[in-house]
């Protein structure tokens, strides 16, 4: 039987490798200073932005059960629909926050809208306006506009559904599935700013679910205590005594309390120094980056030397 013949061509002499990275150490080093360097500039321009955290949990204890049974088909036969609990109050809130209809009560803090949409306020006209373009971004978009065939968006100024896009784009909520409580985050690098508008928008969610509630509970409470009038069973007597005495604590509170559905647990933060951009990551990355591309062209330039003898 004959052996194969072994190609010594195709095996790696990890000699000959590392004495080219060596010799090519200026070369390597000269592109990790450089790739550092463009890191660097970018450092200095790049927008700082920092975490704003708002914590919040439903007012009073949402694991408490409503002594609504028993008591449906009294609701059922004068078309009355029972009240919600508190679990049920607080996930509505929580769709609320990104809703328009919250956006347009924070349309009324004008003090606010103009610092968020600060770069389009114009002071002169006292009112928004498109801002000027560059000429880069017209080219970016007639560029856009060849491309995708899409005809060029009227200005639109700020509005209740621009406002409520921003907060669904800016702001995210996160709730822990063991306590249920809600916590809304967002980075940005004016976080004073955005720290106000979640705060806006949480008073806002929670006034309206205020407002639905105290509507709601009139015609309810007078059916209950008609019921409670009339009612024969003393079972059915104390569930809706304490049914009534449930909804005119909850509207007492609706009234007169600083919070109804969501409050605070914890002190808003803004974190100290700003998340993003990582700068020991990116100057990191750029060594690694700036080290494989010198050694990269280093061997490449060695074996096309190689080739040539």
């Amino acid at each position: 039987m004959n052996n194969p013949q072994i190609n010594n061509d195709d095996e790696i002499d990890l000699k000959e490798l590392f004495f080219n990275i060596w010799h090519g150490k200026i070369f390597i080093l000269f592109f990790s200073v450089l790739s550092i360097f463009f890191a660097s500039m970018y450092l200095q321009d790049a927008q700082r932005k920092y975490l704003v955290e708002y914590k919040l949990k439903p007012v009073g204890d949402t694991q408490q059960k409503s002594s609504f049974s028993g008591l449906g088909s009294f609701a059922s036969l004068a078309g009355i629909q029972l009240p919600s609990n508190s679990t049920t109050d607080f996930i509505i809130f929580k769709e609320l926050i990104s809703s328009v209809e919250v956006s347009k009560l924070i349309f009324e803090n004008k003090a606010l809208i103009q610092e968020i949409y600060a770069g389009e306020w114009n002071s002169s006209l006292n009112s928004f306006s498109e801002p000027l373009k560059s000429k880069t971004t017209t080219r970016i978009s007639d560029l856009k506009k060849m491309l995708t065939g899409n005809n060029k968006v009227n200005y639109n100024p700020p509005n209740a559904k621009r406002l409520s896009d921003y907060i669904s784009q800016n702001i995210k909520i996160s709730e822990n599935k063991k306590t249920g409580f809600l916590t809304i985050t967002a980075k940005s690098p004016k976080p004073d700013m955005l720290l106000s508008l979640i705060i806006a928008i949480s008073e806002a969610s929670d006034k309206i679910m205020r407002q639905r509630y105290i509507n709601f509970s009139k015609e309810p409470l007078s059916f209950y205590k008609e019921k409670l009038r009339t009612a024969r069973s003393q079972e059915h007597r104390e569930a809706l005594a304490e049914l009534i005495s449930k909804e005119e604590q909850k509207l007492m509170l609706a009234s007169v309390g600083k919070y109804f559905t969501a409050e605070p647990y914890i002190e808003p933060t803004i974190s100290s120094h700003p998340i993003t951009p990582n700068a020991k990551q990116i100057l990191l990355l750029s060594l690694v980056f700036g080290a494989f591309t010198g050694c990269g062209l280093v061997l490449i330039r060695s074996a096309i030397v190689r080739s040539k003898k």
